[in-house]
């Protein structure tokens, strides 16, 4: 079983092989770049999340608010304006229990608990809100032997609007500590071998998101999602990750296109942490910045069919460490890719290692300083 398990302290694969010309002149043609949903390769380098422009995913595109109408192709409206209470006795200090037949969608509806545990095969949830506390425990708990949906779902601790610290005009808050552990939650975690697809949500307050990464028939896949703000980050007691802790390997496929991954803290805004192999991961066009080591890709050299082009890495925020755990990615003889990933850097930036002079220039998977040309393996 692929799940993931916390880690000890210590994809239907995309191979979106970009042309090697220096990323701020990469322009997309409508109908023949992937990237091309997204307007130009520039607009990725010039915006930041929660800037106005609405590039990355933020507090203006994630979330129950935002949803359009027929999100997912299923139909539905766009969000109503308000939320369905599941139960009318919730709490933040009670667990629910819910339990729909397979093939559900759930929309619209707000569960408070300090853990929702879910049962039903193939549910889709849409526009929902989770919220509550659950202090090194999962706000949801989810038992599906296949697949689960969440698209502009919101997942957040109860007792605040907004992240301490994050008045919205940032991509996550440049300042300790954030949501306080007793408020926060830990983990959005699937127990049996249920296959997620997020989209479009907005995740925050908590230290991870501890979910399947995929078997070879079923890709986990997550896109434009805003995961940031993770909680106690002037302390220890979480492992902060971003998607992720997986701490087992033999992982994927797994799609991961287009995110807002930012957040203070001292693991990965990809954390797949185990010693086995990791597969097929495709990890493009996303936004990162914080963290300890950006990115995992696993504790020993043994990746396989990686894909990790197009992204940002920003210097907003704070990080300690660097890029990549370790320089693990398994390179070209493994079949993976590196291309065209970029510093983005700005005066005042929290990433001290980065100044002005590293913006638009190649961040490669080896160390930590930029570079004029891109990686070649």
């Amino acid at each position: 079983m692929h799940s993931a398990r916390t880690v000890a302290c210590s994809q239907l694969f995309t191979a979106v092989l970009l042309t090697q010309i220096p990323f701020a002149a990469h322009a997309a043609s409508p109908g023949s770049d992937p990237l091309s949903r997204y307007a130009t390769a520039a607009t990725a380098l010039t915006a930041r999340p929660n800037d106005g422009s609405g590039y990355w995913p933020d507090f203006s595109n994630t979330g129950y608010a935002n949803t359009p109408a027929n999100t997912g192709g299923l139909g539905l409206g766009a969000y109503p304006g308000h939320l369905t209470d599941y139960a009318a006795s919730m709490s933040a200090s009670k667990p629910i229990i819910v339990t729909y037949p397979d093939h559900s969608v759930i929309a619209f509806t707000r569960f408070l608990a300090s853990k929702v545990v879910i049962y039903g095969d193939d549910l889709t949830f849409v526009g929902c809100l989770f919220e509550g506390k659950s202090p090194n425990d999962n706000l949801v708990q989810l038992y599906a032997a296949s697949s689960v949906t969440f698209r502009y779902s919101t997942f957040k601790p109860s007792a605040y609007a907004l992240p301490p610290g994050n008045d919205g005009t940032v991509s996550s808050s440049h300042t300790t500590s954030g949501t306080p552990f007793k408020q926060s939650w830990q983990l959005v975690t699937t127990m049996n071998e249920a296959v997620a697809t997020m989209d479009h949500n907005d995740i925050w307050g908590n230290a991870g998101l501890e979910m399947t990464t995929g078997f070879p028939d079923r890709p986990s896949t997550w896109t434009n999602n805003y995961i940031h703000d993770a909680a106690d980050t002037s302390h220890n007691v979480y492992h902060h990750d971003g998607i992720g802790p997986q701490s087992e390997g033999d992982g994927g496929p797994m799609i991961i296109d287009h995110n807002t991954i930012a957040s203070l803290g001292n693991t990965n805004a990809l954390a797949l942490q185990g010693d086995g192999v990791y597969d097929r991961i495709s990890f493009t066009n996303n936004y990162v910045s914080g963290y300890g080591y950006a990115l995992s890709f696993g504790v020993k050299n043994n990746a396989t069919n990686l894909t990790v082009t197009g992204n940002v890495f920003s210097a907003e925020l704070k990080e300690l460490w660097g890029p990549v755990y370790g320089g693990l990615w398994g390179g070209t003889a493994q079949g993976s890719v590196w291309r065209n990933n970029v510093y983005q850097a700005r005066p005042g930036d929290g990433n001290t290692n980065l100044s002005p002079a590293d913006n638009g220039r190649y961040w490669w998977p080896t160390d930590d300083v930029s570079h004029a040309e891109d990686y070649a393996d």
